[in-house]
């Protein structure tokens, strides 16, 4: 009854069109599995790290790929810096559908699930958080990795040392930014929202957010 009233579900718009495509191909991340065995704890960490620390090129390879998709130029200085600023609050929302689902997060930070299929977003996303570092060590910041896996369902850290704030994980900051991209901009679509250039949307907060961590300093890269 009615059915001439129901409203066709919309179809996928061309930003999220892009975004999948660009995502067909994109490498997943895969680290070694978890070995329960409490006595290989501190040996399954140290094998964690060291395949992190080995993949980070190659990662950064791929997110270079995958942002040429969209006529973005991923370079360490502060004009590619900005171009992935700018890139950011356009598409980041569109990598994964649900940032907020626990599920998710849990694949994000335990590896619960591969990042494949609906998950794949999760791989750039990783990706960028490992770029956020790369550009502070080219601004010449005294900084180290501080990699770890613990026992606890095999969750993964990985924080850098040095930076103002005396310790930062870029991996949660680029995911929760990520996801108060998605989700400003759902406030502003149901017209929630007073402000009309809302932080998250804008152009220039992750290259803000970047310098913010890049004070001058003698450059030493630690890994």
């Amino acid at each position: 009854m009615f059915r001439w009233f129901r409203r066709a579900p919309a179809g996928p718009t061309e930003q999220q069109l892009h975004v999948q495509q660009a995502l067909a191909d994109y490498p997943p991340y895969a680290p070694p599995e978890w070995n329960e065995d409490p006595d290989s704890f501190v040996e399954a960490s140290k094998k964690y790290r060291e395949f992190f620390l080995g993949s980070k090129d190659t990662r950064l390879e791929a997110l270079r790929g995958f942002l040429e998709k969209f006529d973005v130029s991923m370079n360490l200085d502060d004009a590619g810096l900005m171009a992935v600023s700018a890139w950011l609050p356009q598409y980041a929302d569109l990598l994964v559908d649900d940032l907020d689902d626990d599920r998710v997060k849990d694949a994000y930070e335990l590896f619960t699930l591969p990042w494949t299929g609906t998950l794949s977003g999760l791989n750039p996303i990783f990706d960028l958080a490992i770029y956020y570092a790369e550009c502070l060590w080219h601004r010449r910041t005294r900084l180290e990795w501080i990699v770890y896996r613990a026992p606890d369902r095999g969750l993964a850290k990985h924080a850098i040392s040095g930076v103002p704030q005396k310790v930062f994980d870029p991996m949660h900051w680029m995911y929760v930014e990520c996801r108060n991209i998605r989700n400003t901009k759902r406030l502003k679509q149901r017209r929630m929202l007073v402000d009309e250039n809302p932080m998250f949307l804008r152009s220039d907060t992750f290259y803000r957010a970047v310098l913010s961590h890049a004070p001058p300093g003698r450059r030493s890269r630690k890994t």
